[in-house]
């Protein structure tokens, strides 16, 4: 993959004021889903083939049972270039606490409109098909969002997850730390915000470009599940 686009990408989003880090972006409109989910793509799959949605959720604390998302942001790429993004704000249907709100910087008045998870989770789920997915810290995301779905009466995504966490660690082992932040500066991104699901999913994005631009051993997904300890579930 090519880094050019991801850093380009990031260059015009600094200088649009960060217009990927707001929230409640709906998916773009597209044709009448088809009859049958597209295949999702298998070991041998190259990995220019691959489609991948790098996503991320804010939440109001850190208990899948008793915390709840209030942002989703994904952004689908394939080749190295962005299809498409999405962000969606979700009503928790409850009050988001201070200390939250200081991390992400999401408030009670901004989600009093929006939609619930329940029906925030069907597009969501429509974005993703046939994609491999990849978040930072994946257990995370994945803990949340398997929690809302089954209290919701949704089935799990059945794709495949990519922890960007161990692959980044794998790929930039000089960083000083391993947060999106520290890695962003190690790789010479310009910061612009963090703790916004769309901000963290481009950050991802484009620091996966960077990485499998340099890795010559992983060229199907296979070797890309290795590198990253392995394929998550939801």
């Amino acid at each position: 993959m090519n880094q050019v686009p991801a850093i380009r990408l990031f260059v015009a989003a600094i200088a649009t004021g960060c217009a990927f880090a707001v929230g409640g972006v709906p998916a773009a409109a597209e044709d009448p889903a088809p009859s049958r989910a597209p295949d999702l793509p298998g070991k041998r799959t190259r990995l220019q083939n691959v489609i991948f949605v790098a996503f991320d959720t804010e939440t109001t604390g850190f208990s899948p049972e008793k915390d709840r998302i209030v942002e989703i942001g994904a952004v689908k790429f394939k080749g190295g270039e962005v299809i498409e993004k999405a962000s969606w704000l979700v009503n928790p249907k409850r009050k988001i606490p201070y200390w939250a709100r200081r991390v992400h910087g999401i408030d009670d008045q901004m989600v009093q409109n929006e939609p619930t998870f329940k029906e925030v989770f069907p597009e969501f789920a429509t974005f993703v098909e046939g994609s491999v997915l990849i978040a930072h810290n994946a257990r995370f995301d994945i803990s949340f969002i398997s929690e809302e779905t089954k209290r919701s009466g949704y089935k799990s995504p059945p794709n495949e997850v990519i922890d960007s966490l161990v692959l980044f660690k794998a790929w930039f082992p000089a960083s000083e730390s391993f947060s999106l932040q520290a890695l962003a500066e190690h790789v010479k991104l310009d910061a612009c915000g963090f703790h916004r699901a769309m901000a963290d999913s481009m950050y991802i994005y484009s620091i996966f470009g960077m990485g499998s631009a340099q890795d010559d051993e992983v060229k199907t997904l296979g070797s890309l599940q290795k590198k990253a300890g392995g394929a998550l579930q939801f």
